[in-house]
């Protein structure tokens, strides 16, 4: 969850400069890892191309500030989420709003007090069964231009996977979705969070493969997926 203390990647973000004088709003999707520390790691930000000023200022935040750490069976866990840094304008003043949603866009917009599911995972275990399943005999991939694909899976009100989907992929037909889908095996979650009961939701996430790092030791040639410690 979003922190108060002076820490918390609430408190590093602030509107931009020059979009707050132009009284320009953005809505930025990010999605990372937070370890039982609290600290997010492995980020990934989007966002339209022209609101760059946007993404480095939620960069600076997540880099510099910490979340209150999730916790499950009464200790703090990593967990994988995804999120929406909302910047706009009310009342003439400039608001920056953190919704720990992507998937549901209706409840972004909304501002509804819902928290989506946080998948209990590293992204390095993630990544490892991504890694580990390339060469299984029903994954066929088709090389290709930045190669990336996105799934949203249905999780209960209990943290169970019930269904996942593949919502995008690139280029079509190529694999690497139903590549993506094979991270998921097994998974549990923090199940989603409505008006702080638990409820069933949507989890998303997005996969550039050409980003995407295998987490452990071994070859890199015949993939798009690099070592944790190659070119860092």
């Amino acid at each position: 969850m979003i922190g108060n203390g002076a820490d918390s990647v609430a408190a590093k973000l602030h509107y931009p400069p020059k979009a707050k004088a132009s009284k320009t709003e953005a809505a930025i999707p990010f999605y990372c890892e937070v370890g039982a520390n609290g600290k997010p790691d492995h980020l990934q930000l989007f966002g339209a191309r022209d609101k760059s000023e946007f993404r480095q200022a939620l960069l600076v935040a997540l880099r510099g500030g910490r979340f209150q750490p999730a916790m499950a069976g009464g200790q703090d866990v990593p967990v994988i989420l995804g999120g929406t840094a909302v910047f706009m304008f009310r009342d003439n003043q400039p608001i920056i709003a953190i919704s720990l949603c992507t998937a549901d866009k209706g409840k972004v917009a909304s501002m509804s007090n819902y928290i989506q599911p946080q998948m209990l995972s590293t992204s390095a275990q993630f990544r490892r069964k991504i890694w580990q399943s390339r060469f299984d005999p029903d994954i066929h991939l088709r090389p290709g231009v930045h190669p990336g694909a996105v799934a949203t899976v249905d999780v209960d009100a209990q943290g169970n996977l019930i269904n996942t989907k593949i919502t995008a992929e690139s280029p079509a037909n190529s694999g690497w979705g139903p590549l993506l889908v094979k991270g998921f095996k097994g998974a549990k979650f923090i199940p989603a969070l409505g008006n702080g009961k638990p409820v069933a939701g949507e989890f998303d996430i997005t996969v550039n493969y050409e980003d995407a790092q295998n987490p452990d030791n071994g070859p890199i040639l015949g993939t798009h997926i690099n070592r944790d410690d190659y070119d860092r």
